[in-house]
């Protein structure tokens, strides 16, 4: 089969791994300059930071079989640093055991380690920068255009992984075989929404305090401060100068609120933020960053089979379609399904 596979995150990672391995011809198209998607990490300053997804768990799924069994495991960390709980004013809860006990893996120098490897275990055809504007399916074939209408070629199937709203757009703006179909599959895609997410990342010299754990989540999950973890704890090389290095992710209510808000506005509240809970001393960073993620978490989910139910030439998979809240994990899992489906019919 020809497939093209849409979105290089983890959803399509699975999905062309799945298809490439018995031969298939797999095309990946992804909108943007790097893959992964929310397994991202940035380098400030020469320090590294993972300012979307933070670890992958969950050690019995078939991602993390496939780290620490087929992947090089050169730079594959556990780790084994704690994380708590914070109330107001920085009140520090006891690690909960259960907690700690589910193991949290990582990359020393970034978790968008992940992606690559299993890039580079794949026969494919990558293409970046470049975002799908419409389809038309055939009883042959798929045929794509990118956004300015360019023909991008001819596929037997495609398969969608971007976050469900942009699926449903994708397949609001394609022609289908089965139109009845198609506005069943973007009114249930539509039901999904997403909560977003700004990411603030501070650096500090060596002489501020050492971090309390590998990270802090809110006790109060509507705080604005919903999770703060210290990146050098996951391993030092991520600071090289023994700098410290802080993540703070803000809740999704405060981040629906102020997400087109400046930097600089954001930069100056999180500050606010840290200072009441954790003092002084992270309140005065050497430099910072911001990153959005419009689609951070999905909030809610519709089955697999209800945007799959009519066999055709185009699947639809992603972290909306499997529980617990977009895992990386489960991601992964639902591109697996996706391949799964396309060899089977």
């Amino acid at each position: 089969m020809r497939v093209a596979i849409i979105g290089a995150g983890m959803a399509g990672l699975a999905a062309a791994k799945a298809l490439s391995e018995p031969g298939h011809e797999v095309t990946l198209f992804e909108k943007s300059k790097g893959i992964g998607g929310r397994v991202a990490t940035r380098r400030l300053n020469g320090c590294v930071f993972d300012h979307g997804a933070q670890v992958i768990k969950s050690a019995d799924s078939t991602l993390a079989h496939l780290m620490q069994n087929d992947l090089d495991t050169t730079d594959l960390i556990q780790v084994l640093a704690p994380t708590c709980l914070y109330r107001a004013k920085g009140e520090i809860v006891p690690s909960d055991p259960a907690r700690q006990a589910e193991k949290k893996f990582t990359y020393r120098y970034g978790l968008t380690t992940l992606p690559k490897l299993i890039l580079n275990s794949i026969s494919c055809t990558l293409v970046l920068e470049t975002r799908i504007g419409r389809m038309e399916e055939t009883t042959e074939e798929v045929k794509l255009w990118d956004e300015n209408d360019n023909t991008l070629g001819n596929f037997d199937s495609v398969i969608l992984t971007a976050p469900a709203p942009q699926s449903a757009d994708l397949l609001s703006s394609s022609l289908t075989l089965n139109e009845k179909s198609k506005q069943n599959r973007i009114e249930a895609l539509r039901s999904v929404v997403y909560n977003p997410c700004l990411t603030v990342l501070l650096g500090y010299d060596k002489t501020a305090p050492p971090p309390p754990a590998y990270a802090l989540l809110a006790e109060d999950r509507t705080t604005p401060l919903l999770w703060l973890a210290f990146e050098e704890t996951k391993a030092p090389e991520r600071a090289p100068d023994g700098e410290k290095l802080l993540i703070a992710q803000l809740g999704p209510a405060y981040s629906k609120e102020h997400y087109g808000l400046s930097e600089k506005i954001i930069y100056k509240e999180t500050l606010g933020f840290l200072r009441e809970n954790l003092g002084e001393s992270y309140a005065r960073p050497l430099w910072h960053g911001v990153k959005r993620w419009r689609y951070s978490q999905p909030h809610g989910m519709v089955s697999f089979e209800t945007v799959n139910a009519e066999s055709g030439r185009i699947l639809v998979c992603g972290d909306a379609l499997r529980p617990e809240n977009g895992r990386v994990h489960q991601a992964y899992e639902s591109g697996l399904e996706a391949a799964s489906r396309l060899i089977s019919q």
